[in-house]
């Protein structure tokens, strides 16, 4: 097993790698710590498998139930996303819950957000799945981040619902949406597209649901906040066929999204300072209004 010094708060997560994986009939020896932020994400290089374990939030378990179900029906259709293994999973653990993908290795380091444009359309005009899928809760899970965060005071705790409010009742509930409601990835941002064997991949597929497609566009033209260019965003909304900016409800969707990056800064901003840094920043600038750069993780 492989995790570095200081990974104390890793305990459980290591133990539930362990015994899920024995489960699942693959051996943990030789395990590699990928990333442990909004999930714990290990890699199996002697198996060329990748196991991600994510707390067990209200619905994470019907989530990654669809996220398997929809990947597997993808990978019948050609689609280019991360595939699981057929194993049974999810697998609850030590207080996770366990999934089970083929490793990928990203050749890539920052891709260009224009790429997506076409990998959401391709997705988007897929024929309906045939199975029930997940309505996409824009708030729910903001919600319960703002409920689980251990550094939010008060005043901040109270502006954060509040803002969670007056977008769903005031605006989101009221929205007439100019595209087909159907399939969505529910997260669709170039930090989830790999390059692998010379083409392009689609992962993290947790928060995928049925809603309205412009959710899927938001999260590009919202990257201003990460430095997207404008040219960046424009060449996307040109490859994929729409400009979600011309739409009246295109700001509602833009702030709900930067509630929404701050899902997993919230639940680990007490494990270090610097992510309890980005969280304040993030913070005041919402609460400022403007429209400064935020640092990325």
């Amino acid at each position: 097993m492989t995790i570095s010094a200081g990974d104390g708060v890793l305990t459980g997560a290591v133990a539930a790698l362990q015994r899920a994986c024995r489960a699942a009939g693959l051996d943990p020896a030789g395990a590699r710590l990928m990333r442990s932020f909004a999930s714990t994400v290990y890699h199996l290089p002697e198996e060329g498998v990748v196991v991600r374990l994510a707390e067990p939030t209200p619905g994470k378990y019907d989530r990654l139930v669809a996220s398997l179900r929809v990947t597997r029906w993808l990978a019948e259709r050609g689609y280019p996303a991360t595939r699981p293994l057929d194993v049974k999973q999810p697998v609850a653990e030590e207080g996770f819950l366990v999934t089970f993908w083929h490793h990928e290795e990203d050749e890539g380091d920052r891709h260009d957000p224009a790429a997506l444009g076409p990998m959401l359309r391709r997705l988007h005009d897929l024929p309906p799945v045939p199975f029930e899928l997940p309505v996409y809760d824009p708030f729910g899970p903001v919600r319960t981040a703002i409920a689980a965060c251990r550094v939010l005071g008060v005043g901040d705790r109270g502006w954060l619902l509040d803002r969670c409010s007056a977008l769903a009742e005031t605006y989101y509930e009221r929205l007439r949406f100019t595209l087909p409601y159907g399939l969505i990835h529910g997260d669709a941002h170039r930090g989830n597209l790999i390059r692998a064997s010379g083409r392009l991949l689609l992962c993290d597929w947790d928060s995928v649901s049925a809603g309205p497609r412009e959710i899927d566009l938001v999260p590009t033209l919202q990257g201003a906040r990460f430095g997207y260019t404008a040219a960046q965003r424009a060449e996307f909304c040109r490859s994929y066929g729409h400009d979600v900016r011309e739409w009246e409800g295109y700001a509602v969707l833009r702030d709900m999204r930067e509630l929404r990056t701050l899902t997993a800064v919230l639940r680990n901003a007490h494990r270090d300072p610097a992510t309890a840094d980005i969280l304040s920043f993030r913070l005041a600038s919402l609460r400022a209004g403007d429209d400064r750069q935020w640092q990325p993780f």
